[in-house]
């Protein structure tokens, strides 16, 4: 991530394709139990410590039919000086340990920013030099990021739906 006051910010869906992010919807027992699981799949897929995680929503209370919660996470992880995956991640069920069901949306990005903060930066000839650099040699750097931050997501959702298909067999 760049610090400076003004910089030129370009941001990709990992997922080429509409709807751009990864919806899952499970139903079934222990469903309070993927709150933790979520976290912690979170964390080794996309290799980031708990600095990398930060939780922005959350609430859990109790309903009639058992636990009833919503979760946000955002996940940053930094490629290179100029590259990062801004991953969200929308959990949301209720449920109790005979049954439940569960509803989780993850919506990676990949952005890059370059500062724009001197006078040198904002000039036409830096502007050209920089769009010259970003498309011959930048571009496919970036297309290896977006292609990671696609098999790390989609490798969450595999491994998420692998604890679940555990939980029905207790």
């Amino acid at each position: 991530m760049v610090f400076a006051r003004a910089k030129l910010v370009l941001e990709d869906n990992c997922f080429e394709e509409e709807p751009g992010s990864v919806s899952i919807k499970l139903v079934g027992p222990h469903v309070g139990r993927m709150y933790k699981a979520c976290y912690e799949l979170m964390k080794s897929v996309f290799n980031v410590t708990d600095s990398e995680v930060q939780e922005t929503t959350y609430s859990w209370g109790k309903s009639e039919k058992g636990d009833k919660f919503k979760v946000e996470w955002w996940l940053h992880k930094d490629m290179d000086v100029f590259s990062y995956f801004l991953v969200s991640f929308k959990m949301s069920g209720q449920g109790d340990a005979t049954t439940g069901s569960l509803s989780l949306r993850v919506k990676p990005l990949l952005r890059s920013e370059y500062p724009q903060d001197t006078i040198w930066q904002r000039s036409l000839f830096y502007e050209m030099m920089r769009t010259f650099w970003h498309r011959a040699f930048y571009h496919k750097k970036r297309e290896e990021y977006a292609e990671e931050c696609r098999h790390s997501t989609i490798l969450f959702q595999k491994k998420l739906n692998e604890f679940f298909s555990s939980l029905k067999g207790e």
